[in-house]
């Protein structure tokens, strides 16, 4: 064996799935060394594809033909697919050359590559490095687009359309075409290979005649097939241009709406006239149940409100409105001569419920410290960062106050981990297990703990209807509300590392992101905990008060006890350790945004400690401090007892959070899909999540306290877009309706060949002026793989469903993750 970095690797039984692993592929370079075994034109560049292994290399292939206007039809198209990849045990061959690609902080090794005789195999992973992840290939043909953008590739014609007798071209080809996947290894922004979808626009001379069938002939494009028959009836034809929630609605919700739209790549937007009919069909007999008109919602010349000044959808958008509309059913909206959106249905069960419990099984799937596996999960997985396991967190001086991964809050982190790794000690932190990790770092950060925070809300604001609400989790059936034990496994690795003077820890990191293709159960990076910090005190004392609220709610009063005594500990610590901070020479280095958080925390921890314990001290910090109140505390203190309240302060809280909501409403009317987390001048999308969350929480607790359907309704047109009611017709959570994102950033996932989890919400469409740098690796390979170039796409159609395009396909375990789970739950749930 050739050795590079003086690595040695013990010899091991190779499983028989090694000799049988055959990703296929289609041959593009030739084999440049003397010691060629593979034959001729076998790639050596990783992820090629390889038909020395005797896959065919499929075609292209139409997965949906529609009309997008009488006139115009549209083509779905998908090229190539990728193998994934599989962890098997690694046998070193003589020939292989296994080389160290990087280091941490620490010095350690973090990943590791096979080169086989010449040809890329994978990267070792585990702390043992006998385990070889194999590269994920690409198998099939791309579309031969050249032939595609030819308006004499096709030829239309009909025995029954007069206009059609004789076979003619299209007046017109417009494409869009955007990657939909690529594969994933070492070089990754450089060098990887794609799978694609296309959507080609024929502009025909005539309008297609309802009823009529129509012979498509393309036999130039490289496709599975010449020619495909099309059957123009509107009321049963999926069309690209109509975008329907695939959650669907209650009865009783007071907006119910679908979109009409279509931007055509290189062919820009489309004008539909105001006078067009849409229809509900009903799924099971196919009658029409209700009949309107649809409306212009906005105007694609006009710039929106939210994000950016600009237009975010470069077309047209229209919208068909149903709300009065309430019979229960399953349904498919349908627009007069061009075509039906994905089914919906309407009712309690199979909606805002359904939406809900998928985001929680979500949430399930990234608990740290247990196995995954069935009957809780279909996704399998071995226990992670356990200590029974052999993983050993080592306690750091580092804060996550201090750290780049927190508040950073002296400025001194440059890279996010350094000083975490810097502040690394000897000393062992043995309850460091457990909570709910990120997928693409394993992490488990104080701030995770906004998401359990909204789910204990969601039960005090209707404990009835989660009480029996079964999530089908191991502590199912154990008495208390499943949404409220996914809550405290989230929170109870804090209370567990809790100092005994009540200091809290921010929680635990790696000492680098993930080593290539490792899974959590593999980490090779050294795992440290942050020291204890006030701001993180905060966040626990007033999730942990919440979840003794909770339990008292809820007639268990001992477990109560241990969760009011842990949050009055962590608040107390925390207040002297404030006085330390603001007091302190250095106060003058903090930057705003942790001058500003802080007190936010420190505030909600008052009014939770206060609503817990009626110990009027923590009522004096909540009044002191009111001016830097967040939304959570006024919500708390406008819900109090008028006993324990200032009547003036309660007042205010009241006005401040109805102020914000009428603010979000008026934000929501002024773009064209009425999401409502946008703000005006904040470029859209990208970790702020701005499309995938579905609502403001604001909202929710807006409509809680007055009742007002203006606040229900904008929540409910907001969460269309989520939901698949966007141009993509794309619900962006893992699992959720019949077309839905695939290739969430999720190392477990992705790394074992196994499909993202279910009920996985990713950051979704973004700005790309201000979400892609210009000039990078990037830009370079989406413009090279898109039509038009990134730069003229609409944001609300700027999603790529790539796993590593991380700024769209990662997610936190508090954004949106939390924030989907908390509106579909209170859309499930009110009353």
């Amino acid at each position: 064996m050739k050795k590079e970095n003086l690595l040695k690797i013990p010899e091991m039984y190779l499983l028989l799935i090694f000799l049988t692993f055959n990703p296929p592929g289609k041959c593009q370079t030739k084999n440049p060394l003397p010691y060629q075994t593979f034959g001729p034109n076998v790639s050596l560049r990783a992820g090629d594809a390889l038909p020395s292994t005797g896959m065919e290399q499929m075609p292209p292939q139409i997965v949906n033909v529609g009309a997008v206007a009488p006139d115009i039809l549209c083509i779905e198209i998908d090229a190539c697919r990728i193998l994934p990849s599989i962890q098997i045990p690694y046998q070193p061959d003589s020939s292989d050359v296994v080389t160290v690609g990087d280091y941490n902080n620490l010095g350690e090794t973090r990943s590791m590559y096979v080169v086989r005789n010449g040809f890329p195999l994978g990267s070792l992973v585990g702390t043992d490095r006998k385990t070889i992840m194999l590269y994920e290939r690409i198998a099939g043909k791309h579309l031969n687009i050249k032939v595609a953008d030819k308006t004499n590739s096709y030829l239309i014609s009909s025995t029954g359309d007069n206009n059609y007798i004789n076979a003619i071209s299209p007046e017109n080809v417009w494409r869009k075409t955007k990657p939909t996947n690529w594969t994933t290894y070492r070089e990754f922004d450089t060098v990887q290979f794609y799978t694609a979808k296309h959507y080609l626009y024929l502009k025909l001379p005539y309008s297609l005649i309802n009823g009529h069938a129509y012979l498509i002939s393309l036999p130039e494009l490289n496709l599975k097939r010449s020619a495909i028959y099309y059957v123009h009836d509107p009321a049963f034809v999926r069309s690209d241009a109509v975008h329907a929630s695939q959650i669907g609605f209650r009865a009783e919700d007071p907006d119910k709406s679908a979109f009409l739209s279509i931007w055509m790549g290189n062919g820009g937007g489309y004008s539909y006239p105001g006078n067009m009919e849409f229809y509900l069909i009903d799924e099971r007999t196919n009658e029409k149940v209700f009949t309107g008109k649809v409306i212009l919602q906005w105007k694609g010349s006009v710039p929106e409100g939210v994000g950016s000044k600009i237009n975010h959808s470069g077309t047209d958008v229209m919208r068909l409105d149903f709300s009065s509309f309430k019979i229960p059913g399953r349904y498919r909206v349908c627009v007069e001569g061009i075509g039906c959106g994905y089914p919906f249905d309407i009712d309690d069960a199979n909606t805002w419920k359904r939406a809900f419990e998928l985001s929680m099984k979500g949430h399930f799937n990234h608990r740290s410290g247990i196995p995954m596996h069935p009957p809780y999960t279909d996704f399998v997985r071995p226990r992670s960062f356990h200590p029974a396991d052999g993983i050993k967190v080592y306690q750091s001086s580092c804060s996550l106050l201090n750290s780049g991964n927190g508040l950073n809050a002296l400025g001194t982190d440059t890279d996010n981990f350094g000083n975490l790794v810097a502040g690394k000690t000897d000393e062992l932190v043995p309850e460091a297990w457990g909570g709910t990790m990120d997928a693409g770092d394993w992490d488990r950060r104080i701030n995770h703990l906004y998401t359990p925070r909204h789910y204990l809300e969601l039960i005090e604001l209707n404990p009835d209807y989660f009480k029996d609400l079964c999530l089908y989790i191991p502590e199912s059936g154990n008495n208390l509300p499943d949404v409220l034990d996914e809550a405290i496994y989230g929170i109870d690795i804090y209370r567990r590392m809790q100092l005994p003077d009540g200091g809290i820890r921010g929680g635990v990191e790696s000492a680098e992101h993930p080593a290539e293709g490792t899974t959590s159960w593999q980490e090779v990076n050294t795992v440290l905990a942050y020291a204890p910090d006030h701001w993180s005190s905060y966040i626990y004392a007033g999730v942990a008060a919440r979840t003794a609220i909770v339990l008292k709610l809820l007639n268990n009063p001992e477990k109560a006890i241990i969760w009011k005594e842990s949050a009055i500990k962590a608040m107390e610590w925390a207040e002297v350790e404030y006085e330390k901070w603001i007091s302190s020479p250095d106060y003058v280095k903090v930057r705003q945004r942790a001058k500003r958080t802080v007190p936010v925390e420190r505030n909600l921890a008052a009014v939770e400690l206060y609503r817990l314990t009626q110990d009027k001290q923590w009522h004096q910090i909540y009044l002191q401090t009111q001016e830097q109140s967040g939304n959570d505390a006024a919500f708390i203190y406008a819900r109090l007892d008028p006993g324990l309240v200032d009547r003036k302060a309660q007042k205010r809280a009241v006005e401040q959070l109805m102020a914000e909501a009428d603010q979000i409403v008026e934000w929501s009317a002024n773009n064209a899909f009425g999401i409502s987390t946008g703000r005006p001048g904040r470029p859209l999308g990208g970790w702020s999540s701005t499309y995938t969350m579905p609502a403001s929480p604001i909202l929710v607790q807006a409509h809680y306290l007055s009742g007002d359907d203006r606040y229900l309704k904008t929540i409910l047109r907001s969460a269309l877009y989520s939901a698949g009611a966007n141009p993509m017709n794309l619900c962006l959570t893992t699992g959720l309706g019949e077309n839905y994102v695939k290739n969430a950033l999720h190392e477990d996932s992705r790394h074992t060949g196994q499909p993202a989890p279910l009920g996985i919400s990713v950051f979704g469409p973004s700005e790309l002026a201000h979400n892609v740098q210009h000039g990078s690796n990037l830009e370079i390979k989406l413009n090279a793989e898109s039509t038009p170039n990134i730069s003229k796409w609409p944001t609300a159609e700027s999603y790529f469903d790539i796993f590593w395009f991380v700024s769209q396909n990662e997610y936190v375990i508090d954004r949106p993750l939390g924030q989907a789970a908390y509106i579909w739950g209170y859309l499930a749930s009110r009353k």
